[in-house]
């Protein structure tokens, strides 16, 4: 996988679009910062696209199909910033990873888990905040590309997980010498009507 050394100055989006992944956000923050945007993926909610996410395509603001990975990956490595907009408590945020490890830094909002995996190769804006996020585009991509590609090599790369899942397999076994404390707990009782147990 190819990292580039500088982007072409526009921006891309990735994943599935349905209303929880703030496509629509995205695209209003792109026209405002002034930077060209694709969006990319799967239309997973067609109402949701066509009310929220069409009207705002046009001019510099397109959406670009689903791509296969290696497209995708060609697509990350050739823009300067990744729009990463989820609108729930993302747990971890798989776009971004795979963005990042094609040297490209993000400019997120900042929900759930976003910030701990994206750390200081993006910038963050809160949620539902359009000019906000437009601000976080500009910023995400004065970044270094090598820190982004950096800092999935340390934590997400497949050596990086083993290890950390070894470590938690160890800490548990080394768990099972240890004293528990002596705990008791008060005697339950299930008491039942005649009426109850005729009704079972």
């Amino acid at each position: 996988m190819a990292v580039f050394a500088s982007g072409d100055g526009s921006a891309v989006w990735a994943g599935r679009i349905t209303p929880t992944k703030g496509t629509h956000l995205a695209a209003q923050a792109a026209r405002i910062a002034g930077v060209p945007l694709t969006l990319f993926g799967v239309i997973e909610h067609r109402d949701y696209f066509e009310a929220e996410v069409k009207p705002h395509l046009g001019g510099d603001v397109r959406y670009g199909g689903h791509l296969a990975g290696v497209d995708l990956a060609q697509a990350f490595g050739r823009a300067s910033v990744l729009l990463f907009t989820p609108l729930w408590d993302e747990p971890f945020g798989l776009a971004a990873i795979e963005a990042m490890a094609c040297g490209l830094p993000v400019a997120a909002i900042d929900q759930g888990a976003v910030r701990e995996v994206i750390g200081d190769s993006g910038a963050y804006a809160p949620p539902n905040d359009p000019d906000a996020l437009a601000r976080a585009i500009l910023t995400a991509m004065t970044l270094p590309r090598a820190a982004a590609r950096a800092r999935v090599e340390a934590r997400f790369s497949i050596r990086a997980m083993v290890d950390g899942y070894e470590a938690l397999y160890a800490e548990a076994v080394a768990a099972r010498e240890a004293d528990w404390p002596n705990l008791a707990y008060a005697p339950h009782q299930l008491r039942m009507t005649p009426a109850a147990i005729a009704g079972a």
